[in-house]
């Protein structure tokens, strides 16, 4: 069967992270590995890129579903000899540019993405050699009424 609308739209964003790398115009290469609904990182595969799809509203409207999902976007990096917070707001930036770039579409079958919160994703201690931070989108897009399967014509 195919994939619902929902799906192919995370799916699509999965593989835009893969993006997320030095060579693509980013400060770091969080792109290098990406998982999907895993909410934790091991330190030997930093930099990574965690897309973590979230609830989604939807209203009825005469034969459409109009849906809002949110999707939360984390990065984990390593220090090094940079201060913290200097990586936190990096990691901050190049999450916003990935997913909200206006340069690139990632899939037609969205109306619109909007960033809604983001920041560290925990105070930094000073034993710490990772930071992370983390970002909501709310992506919007339509489905038939009961068909989640098809956006219609």
């Amino acid at each position: 069967m195919a994939d619902t609308i929902r799906e192919q739209i995370i799916a699509a964003f999965v593989t835009r992270a893969g993006f997320w790398l030095t060579a693509g115009g980013f400060v770091h290469n969080c792109g290098s590995t990406v998982q999907r609904g895993i909410p934790h990182a091991d330190e030997n595969d930093l930099p990574a890129c965690i897309v973590l799809p979230q609830i989604e509203e939807v209203t009825q409207q005469y034969g459409v579903n109009a849906c809002k999902m949110n999707l939360r976007v984390e990065a984990v990096a390593a220090i090094g000899t940079t201060n913290p917070s200097i990586v936190q707001e990096q990691l901050l930036g190049d999450v916003i540019k990935l997913m909200t770039d206006p340069a690139v579409t990632v899939t037609a079958l969205i109306d619109d993405i909007l960033y809604t919160t983001g920041g560290p994703a925990s105070g930094f201690q000073g034993e710490d050699t990772t930071v992370a931070v983390f970002a909501e989108f709310t992506i919007t897009y339509e489905t038939l009424s009961g068909n989640p399967y098809s956006q219609g014509s």
